[in-house]
């Protein structure tokens, strides 16, 4: 699912690979856009767990 979420977020295929050697080193940005990705998940569930009720 991380590695969609890398795609989606960055869909050319020519950027990803020359950034690639950029966060090779420090994953941090990848990190970061994963905490975001789980964050939204979060909400969209206490949203669905919410509506439930």
């Amino acid at each position: 699912m991380a590695r969609l979420v890398i795609k989606t977020t960055q869909p050319d295929e020519a950027v990803r690979e020359k950034l690639r050697d950029v966060y090779a080193n420090d994953a941090s940005m990848l990190l970061q856009v994963g905490h975001i990705v789980a964050t939204e998940f979060a909400t969209i569930a206490a949203a669905n767990h919410y509506w439930r009720e």
